[in-house]
Protein backbone atom coordinates (compact mmCIF):
# COMPACT_ATOMS: atom_id res chain seq x y z
CA UNK A 1 0.00 0.00 0.00
CA UNK A 2 1.12 3.59 -0.92
CA UNK A 3 2.40 6.30 1.74
CA UNK A 4 -0.43 8.67 -0.23
CA UNK A 5 -3.20 5.79 0.40
CA UNK A 6 -2.26 5.53 4.11
CA UNK A 7 -2.40 9.15 4.67
CA UNK A 8 -5.88 9.86 2.73
CA UNK A 9 -7.05 7.06 5.13
CA UNK A 10 -5.91 9.27 7.96
CA UNK A 11 -7.10 12.08 7.25
CA UNK A 12 -10.80 13.06 8.45
CA UNK A 13 -13.51 12.94 6.07
CA UNK A 14 -13.96 16.19 4.41
CA UNK A 15 -17.95 16.56 2.51
CA UNK A 16 -17.89 17.17 -0.77
CA UNK A 17 -17.95 20.29 -2.15
CA UNK A 18 -21.25 21.75 -3.05
CA UNK A 19 -22.80 25.51 -3.29
CA UNK A 20 -24.46 23.89 0.70
CA UNK A 21 -21.47 23.84 1.92
CA UNK A 22 -19.73 26.92 0.48
CA UNK A 23 -23.26 28.88 1.71
CA UNK A 24 -23.10 27.36 5.06
CA UNK A 25 -19.08 28.14 5.18
CA UNK A 26 -19.83 31.79 4.99
CA UNK A 27 -22.71 31.97 7.29
CA UNK A 28 -21.24 30.19 9.49
CA UNK A 29 -17.91 32.74 9.62
CA UNK A 30 -20.37 35.67 9.48
CA UNK A 31 -22.16 34.45 12.50
CA UNK A 32 -18.73 33.95 14.01
CA UNK A 33 -17.89 37.87 13.26
CA UNK A 34 -21.22 39.31 14.29
CA UNK A 35 -20.57 37.26 18.10
CA UNK A 36 -23.15 34.36 17.87
CA UNK A 37 -20.75 31.68 18.02
CA UNK A 38 -17.40 31.05 19.53
CA UNK A 39 -14.41 31.01 17.61
CA UNK A 40 -13.40 27.46 17.40
CA UNK A 41 -9.79 27.86 18.32
CA UNK A 42 -10.15 30.82 20.84
CA UNK A 43 -13.59 29.52 21.91
CA UNK A 44 -14.74 32.99 22.87
CA UNK A 45 -17.42 34.84 21.08
CA UNK A 46 -16.61 38.45 19.87
CA UNK A 47 -18.01 41.31 17.51
CA UNK A 48 -15.90 42.31 14.62
CA UNK A 49 -18.71 44.15 12.36
CA UNK A 50 -17.06 45.24 9.31
CA UNK A 51 -16.13 41.31 9.25
CA UNK A 52 -19.62 40.29 9.10
CA UNK A 53 -20.97 43.35 6.69
CA UNK A 54 -17.81 41.36 4.46
CA UNK A 55 -19.27 38.34 4.50
CA UNK A 56 -22.83 39.11 4.13
CA UNK A 57 -21.66 40.90 0.79
CA UNK A 58 -20.00 38.18 -0.38
CA UNK A 59 -23.34 36.44 -0.23
CA UNK A 60 -24.97 38.65 -2.05
CA UNK A 61 -22.69 39.00 -4.37
CA UNK A 62 -22.54 35.32 -4.81
CA UNK A 63 -26.27 35.41 -5.31
CA UNK A 64 -25.76 37.31 -8.03
CA UNK A 65 -23.25 35.75 -10.01
CA UNK A 66 -24.94 32.44 -9.70
CA UNK A 67 -28.71 33.97 -10.67
CA UNK A 68 -30.06 31.52 -13.14
CA UNK A 69 -27.95 28.72 -11.83
CA UNK A 70 -29.03 27.81 -8.79
CA UNK A 71 -31.88 24.95 -8.32
CA UNK A 72 -34.76 26.15 -6.18
CA UNK A 73 -33.26 24.63 -2.66
CA UNK A 74 -30.18 26.51 -3.21
CA UNK A 75 -31.49 29.80 -3.83
CA UNK A 76 -33.85 29.12 -0.71
CA UNK A 77 -30.94 28.84 0.83
CA UNK A 78 -29.09 31.58 -0.02
CA UNK A 79 -32.13 34.06 0.50
CA UNK A 80 -32.79 32.63 3.94
CA UNK A 81 -29.37 32.57 4.94
CA UNK A 82 -29.22 36.23 3.80
CA UNK A 83 -32.26 37.50 5.85
CA UNK A 84 -31.13 35.70 8.90
CA UNK A 85 -27.48 37.34 8.85
CA UNK A 86 -29.24 41.05 8.02
CA UNK A 87 -31.77 40.70 10.39
CA UNK A 88 -28.70 39.49 12.98
CA UNK A 89 -26.84 42.65 11.19
CA UNK A 90 -29.35 45.24 11.96
CA UNK A 91 -29.76 44.21 15.58
CA UNK A 92 -25.90 44.19 16.13
CA UNK A 93 -25.54 47.82 14.91
CA UNK A 94 -28.89 49.11 16.30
Amino acid sequence: MSDEMTDQRDQPQVPPASFEFLAHTLFTQALMALGRIPNPITKQAHKNLPTAKHFIDTLAMLEQKTAGNLTTEERHQLEEIQHQLRMMYMDATA
